[in-house]
């Protein structure tokens, strides 16, 4: 079993294309976790049958050293003549290191019962911090802990369900924008061999809220604290599944997949009570998905070769307060995406290509400057682009169902908005253990506005309570180039267990940023004049073993 935090794509082919594993791990946001303290966990019947502990017993260790540094995330230069405000938004170098320790262990019970358990804790060197509690979801971030039970397991079919945390994708690309995430619930696997597999999210327990309360048994949850208790709609639901088949056809792997979200009553989950402070109601907004992805791969002599193709289309509403205004939000929209890559072995050397491109349809306002639609909205999935975008800016390439709603921000340093994206990596492999990897990605805005430009103070005087002028100058950006990252990393395989790296890159703002907006409308607020390169490097040790 490996530990979750460092999993590599799915699709093994773009894994390593740009950086090293290590330097994606933790892609799931740790500090979205929800502690549920302890409970008395029952009794088991001995195994019958002695086995040996480390025939019963696997599991990894990774450990995580790294040093960063970085300025300009927010594309804007230090400013220090206008203010305290501007000195603060501007003034983001830092330079930082930690370490992440991880453990992960997949303990067989019985010959039909797993216990699987991973978690890490991670601290920034200095001031004595490795060894207290950190955002990171306190001391020790868990990745997995569930049980897994085979119920029936017979020739042609088999049955079994995962119950606690666990993670849960899709699958079939190197970046699964659609849903890759922990889930806390219960899944269930159908497998029937060659006629495919189906895998069911039965039940995630994905947001937990409510009144600050408590439970006889058990600490009471740590999401948010609402005012009144939403006539116990208070929590996110998810449900759905994939279908998979990747024994019809040699090298052929095809997926279709459902999801389903039910909105809680916090965030924009409340928006018409103004999260329980005029009502004891949600807005029961929901969300659901369904697409279809294939891959196909050909095994050469001295070549792999891989190609795959994604589809998505998803709906549902996102209610709002209409009595003051504005528009209930749709959620309708399509994401599809494509990819080409190959790995070549040179004899003394090896080289890997990739080509991959992603749309994901963004946010819609009216002629009134309101926003009606979201767009795609995922379900969670995986973060965009490399060390800049992807790993220090946090970029969603479409908004998604969070634990407080749909996030939806194409104006914030932290984006999720709809995005097209085209990305191109060369990975060179070297006998002495060394490996250069480039990588490029371009990135444009995929939103649209009918509002006239024109006429901007006249919508601005029509705007409703609690929206302003800004926001509607801030829809100049819509459908324009957000810019431009690229990436370089060098790596070294010391042995079998060690590896060090490099890495280093640097984000060229497009159009969309030469476009300045004020703070009411979001935290990247670019500039005409002093728009800045965003740079960032890092580097580090990983041991596996």
């Amino acid at each position: 079993m490996k530990i979750n935090a460092g999993r590599a794509g799915a699709w093994m082919l773009l894994g390593a294309m740009v950086v090293p594993s290590t330097a994606l791990a933790q892609e799931l946001s740790p500090e979205e976790a929800v502690s549920t303290g302890k409970v008395q966990a029952p009794e088991i019947a001995p195994v019958e049958v002695e086995e040996e502990e480390d025939e019963r017993l696997e599991w990894d260790f990774r450990l995580t050293s790294e040093v960063h540094s970085s300025d300009n995330a927010g594309f804007r230069q230090l400013d220090e003549e206008n203010g305290n405000q501007e000195r603060i938004e501007t003034d983001d170098r830092h330079t930082f290191a930690y370490t992440s320790i991880a453990l992960g262990a997949n303990y067989r019970v019985l010959d039909d019962t797993r216990l699987n358990f991973s978690a890490s804790h991670s601290g920034l060197w200095g001031s004595d911090q490795i060894g207290g509690t950190n955002e990171y979801g306190g001391f020790f971030y868990v990745y997995d802990l569930n049980v897994d039970w085979t119920a029936v397991d017979v020739d042609g079919f088999e049955l079994s369900a995962k119950f606690g945390r666990q993670a849960h994708t899709i699958g079939g690309t190197p970046r699964d924008y659609f849903l890759r995430d922990n889930v806390d619930g219960l899944t269930l696997t159908l497998d029937m061999e060659e006629a495919g597999r189906v895998r069911i999210l039965a039940f995630d327990l994905y947001a937990s809220q409510g009144r600050p309360d408590t439970v006889s048994f058990l600490q009471w949850h740590s999401g948010r604290d609402l005012v009144y208790n939403m006539r116990g709609e208070t929590n996110t639901f998810r449900y759905g599944g994939v279908y998979e088949n990747t024994d019809l056809v040699e090298g052929l792997e095809a997926r279709a997949f459902g999801y389903f979200a039910s909105i809680g009553g916090a965030g924009t989950g409340a928006d018409r009570t103004h999260e329980g402070t005029l009502g004891n109601f949600s807005d029961n907004d929901f969300s659901w998905l369904a697409g279809a992805r294939a891959s196909y791969f050909l095994e050469l002599d001295a070549a792999r070769l891989g190609v795959y193709g994604e589809y998505a289309y998803s709906g549902g509403i996102d209610r709002k307060e209409v009595n003051i205004g504005v528009h209930d939000v749709a959620i309708d929209g399509q994401a599809f995406g494509a990819g080409l890559s190959g790995d070549m072995d040179l004899g003394p050397a090896g080289l890997s290509l990739a080509l991959q491109y992603f749309r994901a349809d963004g946010a819609q306002y009216g002629a009134d400057g309101l926003q009606y639609n979201h767009g795609f909205v995922s379900m969670g999935g995986s973060y965009a682009g490399g060390l800049n975008m992807g790993r220090y800016n946090g970029w969603r390439p479409s908004a998604y169902v969070s634990r407080d709603g749909i996030a939806h921000g194409e104006h914030d340093i932290r984006r999720e908005g709809g995005t097209q994206i085209l990305h191109a990596g060369l990975g060179a492999t070297l006998e002495q253990g060394l490996r250069l990897d480039l990588g490029a990605w371009m990135y444009q805005d995929t939103g649209s506005t009918n509002l006239d430009f024109d006429r901007l103070d006249a919508a601005g005087d029509r705007l409703p309570s609690g929206y302003s002028r800004d926001q509607l100058e801030a829809q100049q950006r819509l459908g324009k180039s957000l810019g431009t990252e690229l990436n370089a990393s060098l790596s070294y395989q010391a042995n079998d267990a060690l590896s060090l790296y490099g890495v280093g890159g640097i984000f060229l703002p497009g159009e969309f940023y030469e476009i300045e907006i004020t703070r009411n409308a979001g935290s990247a607020r670019g500039s005409v004049d002093n728009l800045q390169q965003f740079w960032a490097v890092s580097a580090g040790a990983t041991l596996v073993f």
